[in-house]
């Protein structure tokens, strides 16, 4: 609660910031005659003559404040008005470098400034433009996504890709690196267009293991359209890895350390010409965090309590490697193979407490204890082909991939247990456990996608196929030793495998009138899951799917920098293979845990609204309204026991039922300040009437996040974010608030070339989880304490050179460009710019 106050205070503060910013300016005043009603005009392509749609077009005066601006269209062409007067226009997006156009005038003879095609954002008719390598906009608008590009987060340097996550507007990231979007759980999670999975173990897993210097942004589609996977329960976050595009060897190399043995290291290299580009990311971090976990249980009508307490210390190291190369064939055909090769190992171990009470705290009926000890991990491994071919007719292309990935994983779990009673006297010699298994995961994807032109000049077709196959295994070899007698372990004996096949096909339609725009499409999937457990049985399951997944989109651009966006979709969330698996998990002896075979997936309608606001000197305001409406809805239900003990399940309750209100804004308070905040407001409904006639939980909760940077003199920067999650519901509890923040200073040495990141997450050390349940049988809080208080020391180091993109190529290399005989306001605005970009700017 001590974290609301003040988020509260700043929402308020900034809010009204934004309006003021978008009336006043403060900057000298300008000679422009607003009576002259001119236009300027330009279409921005590729190297390789392509339109470059929903890129920023910013018009500015020539003391840098913002006078107007527009988004490229789909043909890339943008117009921005404005009055008589001589101005700059810079044009930034995802792909390219930011770029500056000076000398662009509007005068009363010629009130139309057309600068013509405009080749990878510089124009081959205005020779003087200058190149100004500079920063991309933490967030970007799309007509079906938001892009938030967090490579200059600071806070999350020698951290995780869950770590760089948990900093998003919209997403929210728990103790055990579960992720949701806009309050739901089980969001689609892709790693450059992939699986996320395909890095070995869960989402989670994979996302803990992923280091934060790898990603260079993520895109958040709350409503995909029907060109993407159906599945997924509240839309898609794909995680964009860097990759060095520029021409000449280029490379970077990093290394790390925090606290508690906490190390991380990175190389990244690459070479391109203009006909090869070859790339290497290497990866390693190693880990070691600590794990409190309390539970207090006290049952209803009786004095019985129960106090359970665990110690656990998590290891863990990983090499992650990603290597390939990519070759344009010609003009039309480019062809890229990538191989990822990754080895992780887990490890750790710990003690608990179970304690049975009768009244007070004081007064112990029994009282187990059990110490515990894990090693294991996975080898994994993808290889992708992709396939790009361009059409001689502009904006027509058919573009081909398949990956397969295959992981293998080794595990071993050893419990010794020993009971004692009320005084405190073993009562018999101690259990052992042993739990060595080994398990397997293959998965095939393979894709084909065709664009082309119809029926306008706008318009645009998508159409394609897709087909994923994955073959599961699981088997382990549990055994018991009880007074010197060893036997195989019948309860947690399991041998379990599955098969699920995915066939997919879509078509999808856009086209733009004037200002209103559209996109319709229809996705038809095919699923099919089969799988077999053998232990003391032998079970078989079966379950598929024939679907249709309509989604639609509807934009509205009201004048130059204001938009509207309508959409809808229907999805799916199959469970996964964590879930399915019947697998008996008696880590805690009175809360045994088992997955669900039978679990059908959720289907789910969503719709939303949205509004985009664009205010001069780089102010932005985006608001969001949308509902949500879950079929068969997945949560964890406990059942209890007449001994105090519980079984809990995962299982398809009626429907959920989420609505909300989202705000994102960015201010530009000062040339070297700014500040972005999300808020977060939704009401969660959930209904489990069909396995239980009392399930019936509903709350209101909301949550957000502040990030603001300070470029400081002499090459330092200051990084602060600040988060809150309010209570919230889950199926049969209560989730209590939680806040934390994190902070990084940054110096750069060597002109640029180094930097040196300082960064503590959760400086107080307050984010921890506590969960409140309330059952017909008991009431039970729940404790989660992880390691989340970290310091990071990180340098990183840049290397190389870059050369000027071969004749007909396009400009690949970070190329400063000029005739010579530019202006020397233009060569001094040109080190401006520069100094600013390079956080050298300060005061």
């Amino acid at each position: 609660m001590y974290l609301a106050r003040p988020l509260g205070i700043i929402a308020i503060c900034c809010i009204p910031y934004i309006s003021v910013q978008a009336q006043t300016n403060t900057s000298a005043p300008s000679s422009n005659n607003q009576s002259v009603k001119g236009k300027i005009t330009g279409k921005l392509v590729d190297a390789q003559k392509q339109p470059l749609s929903y890129t920023t077009v910013t018009l500015l005066r020539e003391d840098s404040s913002v006078v107007n601006g527009d988004l490229s269209k789909e043909d890339g062409s943008f117009s921005i008005s404005a009055g008589e007067g001589t101005y700059l226009l810079r044009i930034s997006g995802i792909g390219i470098k930011t770029r500056t156009i000076p000398g662009v005038a509007i005068t009363a003879a010629k009130p139309i400034y057309d600068l013509g095609i405009i080749n990878e954002a510089t124009s081959a008719k205005t020779l003087k433009a200058v190149e100004v390598v500079g920063e991309r906009p933490l967030m970007q608008m799309n007509v079906d996504k938001k892009v938030f590009n967090v490579e200059k987060n600071i806070t999350t340097a020698g951290g995780t890709a869950s770590d760089v996550l948990q900093n998003v507007p919209s997403v929210s990231v728990d103790v055990d690196g579960n992720i949701s979007l806009r309050g739901k759980d089980n969001p689609t999670v892709l790693i450059d267009g992939k699986p996320a999975t395909l890095l070995g173990g869960d989402v989670a897993t994979a996302l803990q293991s992923l280091p934060a210097s790898s990603v260079e942004s993520v895109e958040v589609i709350t409503n995909p359209s029907a060109k993407y996977d159906a599945q997924g329960m509240s839309g898609i976050i794909n995680i964009i890895t860097k990759r060095d595009n520029k021409f000449g060897f280029n490379g970077s190399v990093s290394a790390g350390a925090g606290t508690r043995d906490k190390y991380n290291g990175n190389l990244s290299l690459n070479l391109k010409n203009n006909k090869w580009n070859f790339f290497l990311n290497s990866n390693f971090k190693q880990n070691r965090n600590y794990n409190h976990h309390t539970q207090d249980r006290i049952n209803v009508g009786s004095d019985t309590a129960f106090h359970t307490y665990e110690d656990n210390l998590h290891k863990f190291s990983g090499l992650f490697n990603t290597i390939g190369a990519e070759y344009t064939i010609d003009k039309h055909n480019t062809i890229t193979l990538t191989e990822n090769l990754n080895k992780m190992q887990w490890g750790g171990g710990g003690y608990a407490n179970y304690q049975k009470y009768a009244g007070s705290l004081s007064d112990v009926l029994s009282r187990q204890y059990r110490t515990n000890d894990h090693s294991g991990g996975p080898f994994s491994t993808s290889t992708t082909l992709d396939y790009k071919h361009k059409f001689k007719k502009e904006k027509q292309e058919l573009t081909a991939s398949g990956t397969f990935a295959k992981t293998w994983v080794k595990r071993t779990q050893d419990y010794a247990t020993s009971y004692y009673n009320e005084s405190g006297v073993l009562e018999r010699s101690p259990i052992y456990e042993y739990a060595p298994g080994s398990g397997d995961n293959t998965t095939f994807t393979g894709q084909t996608d065709f664009t082309t032109p119809f029926l306008t000049k706008t318009g645009k077709l998508d159409a394609g196929v897709k087909t994923q196959l994955y073959w599961f295994n699981s088997r382990n070899n549990p055994t018991l030793d009880s007074n010197g007698y060893t036997h195989i372990d019948s309860v947690l004996l399991s041998n379990y495998s599955y098969t699920q096949q995915i066939d997919a096909g879509y078509v999808n339609l856009s086209d733009q009138f004037g200002k209103w725009g559209y996109q319709a499409g229809l996705r038809l999937e095919y699923s099919n899951y089969s799988g077999s457990v053998n232990s003391t049985s032998h079970i078989d399951y079966t379950n598929s799917y024939l679907n249709l997944f309509p989604s639609a989109y509807l934009s509205y651009k009201m004048k130059e920098d204001q938009s509207f966006y309508l959409n809808y979709s229907r999805r799916i969330n199959r469970p996964s293979f964590f879930q399915l698996i019947p697998f008996v998990d008696l880590s805690n002896p009175l809360d045994t845990n088992v997955g669900n075979p039978n679990l059908r997936p959720e289907f789910i309608h969503n719709i939303e609204l949205s509004y985009n606001k664009q205010f001069k000197k780089g102010n932005s305001l985006m608001a969001s309204v949308y509902y949500q409406y879950t079929q068969n809805l997945i949560e964890r239900y406990k059942t209890f026991y007449s001994d105090g003990t519980t079984f809990t399940q995962p299982k398809n309750l009626s429907s959920g039922t989420t609505y909300g209100f989202e705000l994102t804004g960015h201010v530009q308070m000062t040339r070297f300040w700014d500040a972005t905040l999300n808020m977060n407001f939704f009401q969660n409904n959930i209904l489990g009437t069909n396995i239980d006639p009392t399930l019936n939980n509903s709350g209101f909760s909301w949550f957000g996040k502040l990030n603001t940077n300070l470029r400081l003199p002499y090459g330092f920067s200051f990084q602060l974010n600040a988060n809150y999650e309010a209570p919230k519901v889950a199926g049969q509890g209560r989730v209590q608030e939680v806040y934390w923040v994190d902070a990084a200073l940054r110096k750069s040495l060597l002109k640029n070339k180094a930097a040196v990141v300082l960064n503590v997450s959760d400086i107080f050390n307050t984010r921890k989880y506590t969960t409140e349940y309330t059952y017909p049988m008991y009431t039970m809080t729940d404790y989660r304490d992880r390691e989340t208080r970290i310091g990071n020391i990180t340098f990183t180091y840049n290397f190389g050179h870059s050369e000027s993109s071969p004749k007909g190529m396009g400009n690949g290399g970070r190329r400063k460009q000029s005739n010579g005989n530019a202006p020397e306001k233009d060569k001094d605005r040109q080190n401006l710019k520069t100094d600013e970009n390079n956080d050298q700017g300060g005061f």
